[in-house]
């Protein structure tokens, strides 16, 4: 019964980095949210991790490492004035990158011809994964599995996703909910994780 009444008193989310200075990360089962966002031309990359059974958290270089199997779904915004629209997106620039080819992901062409792309499926991470301590508009929260948990998720990648990556509403509505049934489909915590 404490047990539970102190997860009722935890966040929905909160800075990731916040939280392991406060020792509130979750180590049984958590989300990991980060986004990369170009200030100057809105191209934004946003990465999702899902874990459990944690080993150990500890700081490393300009981040946090996770000894914790791990899965990782990637996402990214390329506006419509972006010049490499051709290119492979693991063959972009580096801070272009993300680890998929064009038939790894599914697209969504927005109003303003602004184009989202999302992992059809996420990348396996078997021992252990790192999370860079965001700089300028980057972000990085942990979300904490409450059962609300993809309602949040949504609502937040829509709220990005309009305020950070610039897509009309409409659109980043339905790219947060797009990306938030393959999360809950292939990240939740049932199955390898048991």
């Amino acid at each position: 019964m404490a047990k539970k009444k102190a997860a009722d008193n935890m966040p929905k989310a909160m800075n990731l980095f916040d939280a392991y200075t406060k020792d509130q990360l979750p180590k049984d089962q958590g989300y990991i949210v980060s986004s990369f966002i170009n200030g100057n031309t809105g191209y934004s990359i946003y990465e999702v991790i899902s874990y459990s059974g944690v080993k150990a958290i500890y700081p490393d270089g300009e981040g946090l490492t996770f000894q914790s199997q791990g899965r990782k779904l990637h996402a990214l915004i390329e506006p419509a004035s972006y010049p490499h629209k051709g290119i492979e997106p693991y063959l972009r620039e580096k801070q272009d990158q993300i680890p998929l080819r064009f038939k790894e992901v599914d697209k969504h062409v927005a109003k303003n011809q602004s184009t989202l792309y999302w992992a059809k499926k996420p990348i396996e991470s078997l021992s252990s994964f790192t999370v860079s301590r965001p700089i300028g508009f980057n972000v990085s929260f942990v979300f904490y599995n409450k059962d609300d948990i993809y309602t949040t998720l949504a609502k937040f990648f829509e709220q990005s996703f309009t305020n950070d990556a610039g897509l009309p509403m409409i659109d980043a509505r339905k790219g947060a909910e797009s990306i938030t049934a393959i999360v809950k489909k292939t990240m939740n915590f049932k199955g390898d994780y048991d």
